[in-house]
């Protein structure tokens, strides 16, 4: 692989990991949940389908009484009914596509995705330009990584209802695996047809299409793989990396992004990063980031398990080989600050912003260490926060440090402002909730500041926040 192109690409893959693993990320769920099927809410009322099952109980001989029966059953979720019915029907006139459709809706309500992927296929025989029969089995056979399978039912489906963002959209990312070389089209006209694809598949072709010119199958592999990390198509990512090992078995930050899949997959990804760290070891051409990126993935995955100790010393190690790798530093600040060492946790995510002082992320998280932790707030804590909502006007994060911040120091009229646009920008936010359920606390607003605690106390379920949260609506003699 050219030096010149690989650098590159592992810093922009990088880049892209950073905004993924400080889980800052994109405003999105993936696409593949977009395109999930679409259950409507059932119009039928209890006496409708009370009255639908009578008659059929009256006169089970009747094949369309039958299947209104199995239909109303489907429609309120009654799956294991509805299929009772759904067969006595098909038992009396046979089988149509409509009813082995309404049947494979049944199995997959059930759970059952291969019953359900066998009816559909049978429903698609006699209706094969069915936009909604294609969508039920592309996303079924994505469930069970049955992918070519997937790829044939969207290639399908694209010439059915060529407007559909969506299908263009995930076939691309099919084909980015697959056949890049295919891939392109369908990622243009997906960012095209939907301003909400556009930055994803945009960002897809861009590594596609500069992998394509690099000409070396493993190191277009690589890229693909990388950038579905950052997609969260971690499945794919991983069949796709494995793909750029056994093409270059000595491809050592192809098997550290493998590792990341797997963890990121519930696996252990442990294999991945051994195999990249000896491949260090043993000579292969390695760039200093590229060395530096392993280290750090490597760190992460401690990370995840809790073993800060080998943690601090995989991400340290990151950081000394690259300087401007400001995702180590920060990394290694909230390692630091698990082990209850501030001292390091302030120097490190310090290191953070001088690595990377443009990026508000990481001023993001200096500030937040402070306020969190109630260190230097009218120092450099506010000043932390100040620095991230200038760099990042829209973030709400940014404006939620700004807000809080100004909060602890006294400056209400300042903080309110900046905690309302933060929950404007991302009202699902537990600590946003929480920080203004504080505020109005403290200017005597205890219906805002109850709304605002139950928010966070909901949003937050399970975590700190919502702990503290609940502490701070005891003020209120109110506990839920």
């Amino acid at each position: 692989m050219p030096q010149a192109f690989r650098h590159p690409s592992a810093r922009l893959a990088l880049a892209a990991l950073v905004v993924l693993l400080l889980g800052i990320q994109p405003n999105w769920l993936p696409l593949l949940n977009d395109l999930r099927i679409a259950r409507q809410s059932s119009s039928l009322t209890p006496q409708s389908l009370t009255a639908i099952v009578d008659a059929y109980n009256r006169q089970p001989w009747q094949p369309d009484r039958a299947e209104s029966a199995g239909l109303a059953a489907l429609a309120t979720g009654q799956y294991a009914a509805a299929q009772v019915t759904l067969q006595r029907a098909a038992a009396l006139k046979g089988w149509s596509a409509r009813l082995h459709s309404a049947m494979g809706d049944s199995y997959q309500g059930l759970g059952d995705i291969p019953s359900a992927i066998d009816h559909w296929q049978q429903a698609l025989a006699a209706d094969p330009a069915n936009a909604a029969l294609l969508t039920k089995l592309a996303i079924a056979y994505e469930a069970q990584e049955q992918y070519s399978q997937a790829q044939t039912a969207l290639q399908t489906l694209v010439v059915v209802d060529p407007d559909n963002a969506v299908a263009q959209y995930r076939l691309g990312v099919l084909l980015s695996v697959y056949n890049p070389a295919a891939a392109p089209a369908h990622l243009l006209l997906a960012a095209a047809l939907d301003a909400s694809v556009k930055p994803f598949a945009e960002s897809l072709n861009q590594t596609i299409s500069a992998g394509l010119d690099a000409k070396d199958p493993a190191d277009l592999s690589g890229v693909v793989g990388y950038t579905l990390i950052s997609l969260q198509e971690y499945k794919l990512a991983k069949a796709v990396l494995l793909n750029a090992v056994q093409q270059r078995p000595a491809f050592a930050e192809a098997y550290a992004y493998l590792g990341l899949a797997e963890d990121r997959l519930g696996n252990d990804g442990l294999y991945a990063y051994q195999r990249a760290i000896y491949l260090e070891g043993t000579g292969v051409q390695l760039n200093t980031p590229s060395r530096s990126l392993i280290h750090y993935l490597l760190g992460l995955h401690y990370r995840r398990l809790q073993q800060n100790q080998q943690a601090i010393a995989e991400l340290e190690l990151a950081f000394k080989l690259d300087k401007t790798n400001a995702a180590a530093a920060a990394e290694l600040g909230s390692a630091y600050t698990e082990t209850a060492d501030l001292a390091n946790a302030e120097n490190w995510y310090s290191q953070a912003v001088l690595a990377a002082p443009t990026d508000a992320s990481f001023w993001t998280l200096l500030a937040q260490f402070y306020l969190d932790h109630d260190l230097k707030v009218d120092q450099d804590g506010i000043r932390a926060a100040e620095q991230a909502a200038t760099l990042a006007p829209d973030s709400a994060a940014a404006q939620d440090v700004l807000g809080f911040a100004e909060y602890l120091n006294g400056h209400v009229d300042l903080a309110e402002p900046a905690l309302l646009k933060a929950q404007s920008l991302d009202p699902r936010s537990a600590r946003i909730q929480f920080h203004l359920g504080l505020l109005y606390l403290d200017t005597n607003r205890p219906t805002q500041a109850k709304t605002a605690l139950d928010a966070a106390v909901a949003l937050g379920a399970g975590t700190p926040i919502a702990t503290a949260a609940l502490q701070a609506m005891a003020r209120l003699g109110t506990l839920p």
